[in-house]
């Protein structure tokens, strides 16, 4: 179960959030329980939630390290042995919007179902993105037809790098 506690007009609330199927959930707010089914959801990997924070008046912030002050490595060291990332879509330049899937939070490509030139349905599954020791199954949001594929199997990608574009 989650506990969420909401602001509706200035006024907050909490909200119960329990899991009863994979789309299924009783949610209890001020004391009332209602069974909630989901029957369609859109992940917006574009949004982005800013959190938002209250800071005491009496409670300093700490302050970032000035430039001049950070030390500097005197002896070369190893570089760490890195993945190799996710290519860029041919063209110059980043892909954006409607037309590109785009990395929700960094990770690791395990499998690329997506092929140039497939055509798939809104909800298809395109590729397997581990985060976090959790493989998480990114699908199409809108149908079309594949571009590129610039997520490669073995691929460390970070967020809103691009997975997969669409014609």
């Amino acid at each position: 179960m989650r506990r969420y506690t909401i602001s509706i007009n200035g006024s907050d609330h909490e909200v119960d959030v329990e899991e009863v199927t994979a789309n299924t959930f009783r949610v209890a707010i001020a004391g009332q329980n209602v069974d909630v089914r989901l029957r369609d959801h859109q992940d917006l990997a574009q949004a982005m939630i800013t959190p938002e924070m209250e800071v005491a008046d009496n409670i300093p912030l700490p302050t970032p390290p000035r430039p001049e002050t950070v030390p500097v490595p005197t002896a070369p060291t190893a570089a760490p042995t890195a993945r190799p990332r996710a290519a860029a879509p041919a063209g110059g330049g980043a892909a954006s919007g409607v037309n590109t899937l785009t990395a929700p939070m960094p990770g690791v490509v395990l499998t690329v179902s997506a092929q140039p030139g497939q055509s798939v349905k809104r909800g298809d599954p395109l590729l397997v993105l581990e985060a976090m020791k959790m493989k998480n199954e990114l699908k199409a949001t809108r149908d079309g037809v594949i571009a590129q594929v610039p997520a490669e199997v073995g691929a460390q990608v970070g967020f809103g790098d691009p997975l997969v574009v669409f014609e």
